[in-house]
This record gives C-alpha cells, sequence and structure tokens, in this order.
C-alpha cells in the first residue's frame, strides 16, 4: 500500500515540476516568459489566463486619436477662426417649457 501512495505522489510531484519548468531563453524577456506560460498547456487555466491579461497591453496597442496642429502664428489664427465660428453658428439650442401636467 504504501508503495502505491509513494510512487502516486512521485507521478504527481513529476507532473507539477513539468508543469511548471517553463522553457524561456536565457535572453529572453518579461514579456517571452509571460508568453510561455500561457502558452503551457499543462498549467492550470487561471495561471494561463493570468499571464495572458498582463502580457496583453504589451500585445495589443491602445486605439488612440491624435490630432497634429501646428503651432505658433499659425495657431493662433485658425483658433480665432475656430472661435469666430462658434459665435457665428445657429446659436444654443433653447430649451422648450415643458407643457402642464393634467391632474385626474
Amino acid at each position: 500500500m504504501l508503495d502505491t501512495v509513494g510512487a502516486t505522489l512521485a507521478r504527481i510531484e513529476e507532473a507539477q515540476r513539468r508543469a511548471e519548468a517553463v522553457p524561456v531563453p536565457r535572453q529572453g524577456t518579461a514579456l517571452d516568459f509571460l508568453r510561455a506560460i500561457y502558452h503551457n498547456d499543462e498549467l492550470p487555466l487561471r495561471t494561463r489566463m493570468a499571464a495572458a491579461v498582463a502580457a496583453l497591453p504589451f500585445e495589443t496597442p491602445k486605439l488612440s486619436a491624435t490630432a497634429l496642429v501646428p503651432m505658433g502664428e499659425e495657431f493662433a489664427k485658425r483658433l480665432e477662426k475656430a472661435i469666430q465660428r462658434s459665435r457665428e453658428g445657429p446659436g444654443l439650442i433653447e430649451r422648450r417649457p415643458s407643457l402642464p401636467s393634467i391632474e385626474h
């Protein structure tokens, strides 16, 4: 009986050792390490998901919008024109007075 338990424990420990042995190149980066973890099918899904979430911002760039506006006199002129257009526009939308409520 003890031989069977010992053999089972040895198999479990070997499986854990293999699962935790993540091959990463010596010159690998932290991102390489995270990738190796989330690609290792022998690790628990929770561990692999945590590594994938940590790596995500470095693998997929965030979308953002940027506008390039030249600075200097050109910028000042463009700003003045935009201000003038906003003053000459259709104006503010005025709020209609609400209808009186009908009481029963």
